[in-house]
């Protein structure tokens, strides 16, 4: 079973996939390698439905319900392709049922969050024009972690606000800036010290220090800033949801913000948005106020 579920990645990476989805398969699908050979079943084609039910009934305590629908959809999709490859008759995986995950609110940040963050950095040090300029980025353009970090210095052009990116699936789309960025950037760029690096933003310190920031270095950047700067639950994705809200916030329409955050499609704009509609109709419409006669 390890060597077909290795053929099986080796597949996914020659179809395209991001390498973030090849490591989330890989680590599920040897998770589900090792409960079958605990039950003394190392040969995919001798998974039997039943075995596969129990085995996704298996994860269901204990894990989070996006992480059992991850599971799940990665285990179909590895049985789905040894069907076809080794031509059986019946597809094992179908038996599994890809659960719903419940919606939750999603963390989003606040102008007040924002500015409170903003002006922290505004300390005249070196890390506070990397840390300013990394935040009105993050939030004038919607860029993903990792876009952020995969920028290099030539990917950027202060001139017209614009910047390169690479984003899922290695796919380019150009994102853009304001005034107020650009001149964050530009100071960080005139203090910026990595002759030996094109990244745009680098290390400050650490182990590799001039070297590209990695998105698990940006993550625990941005969080440990965020509680010193009295803001809790700061992820570089709270950014993201942020540049969605506030752009619509903004009257920007909502294929403007699909195309320039490098959604697919308007659900997920919907998804960070609607909350924000909600509160401006309830606002706007309470019946409370109105039997107060507050509201005509």
């Amino acid at each position: 079973m390890r060597v077909s579920i290795g053929q099986f990645l080796t597949a996914l990476c020659q179809e395209g996939k991001s390498s973030g989805t090849v490591t989330q398969y890989r680590w599920h699908l040897a998770r589900m390698a090792d409960w079958l050979e605990a039950r003394d079943v190392g040969d995919p084609g001798l998974v039997s439905r039943a075995l596969l039910r129990e085995w996704g009934a298996s994860i269901r305590t204990g894990w989070a319900p996006a992480t059992v629908k991850q599971a799940v959809s990665a285990v179909r999709s590895y049985f789905r392709w040894m069907a076809a490859e080794e031509g059986w008759r019946e597809d094992a995986g179908r038996a599994l049922v890809v659960p719903r995950v419940p919606g939750r609110l999603q963390r989003t940040l606040s102008g007040e969050e924002i500015g409170s963050m903003l002006l922290a950095a505004d300390d005249g040090m070196v890390w506070g024009l990397r840390m300013g300029a990394m935040i009105s980025l993050l939030v004038d353009s919607g860029v993903r972690a990792a876009e952020l970090c995969g920028l290099d210095c030539a990917d950027v052009n202060l001139g017209r606000g614009v910047a390169k990116v690479v984003g899922k699936g290695g796919s380019e789309r150009l994102v853009y800036f304001g005034q107020v960025t650009g001149k964050r950037l530009a100071a960080w760029l005139d203090v910026r010290a990595a002759p030996g690096s094109s990244a745009l933003f680098v290390s400050l310190g650490g182990r590799r220090p001039g070297h590209r920031l990695t998105t698990r270095g940006l993550r625990r950047i941005v969080a440990g800033f965020g509680r010193s700067a009295g803001v809790s639950g700061v992820s570089p994705h709270t950014f993201r949801r942020a540049f969605a809200c506030i752009s619509t916030e903004a009257g920007a329409p909502s294929r403007v913000v699909m195309g320039a955050g490098g959604w697919s499609n308007l659900r997920m704009v919907e998804t960070y948005t609607r909350g924000l509609e909600t509160e401006r109709l309830y606002r706007e419409y309470s019946p409370a106020d109105y039997l107060q006669g507050l509201k005509q």
